[in-house]
């Protein structure tokens, strides 16, 4: 009797390790089918992606063009500028009021126009 309940569980436990193989065998091939899927897909998303991006890149790089290729324009006090002096030559704490410092952190002087004479005013003032 015991070798008729050892052979029984011996018998039931082979028929579940052959099912378990069976199922575990489909394993490795449906994840290589899952890893093309995603390669696919993701391949799929780049070209997607750059069909999207390329026409902005481009117009992004025709702005950059246009506005290095853009006149530099003057104001009418770009002429009162001297000549830049360090900020250690600069003594006067209140010269800061009267200028103002570049990127290099130079600071620039600004001259002041002088009149050659005083307006004459007109009328009730």
């Amino acid at each position: 009797m015991y070798i008729d309940n050892l052979a029984e569980r011996l018998n039931k436990l082979s028929i579940s390790v052959e099912k378990f193989e069976e199922k575990t065998s489909s394993h490795p091939k449906f994840l290589l089918d899952h890893v093309e899927k995603c390669d696919e897909a993701r391949m799929n998303l780049k070209d997607k992606v750059k069909i999207e991006i390329g026409p902005i890149t481009e117009k992004m790089h025709k702005m950059n063009e246009a506005s290095l290729n853009m006149p530099k324009f003057s104001t009418q006090f770009s002429h009162i500028r001297s000549a830049v002096k360090p900020k250690d030559e600069i003594k006067n704490p209140f010269i800061k009021y009267l200028s103002h410092q570049d990127n290099n952190n130079q600071v620039l002087m600004k001259k002041v126009p002088q009149l050659k004479e005083w307006p004459a005013f007109i009328g009730d003032g």
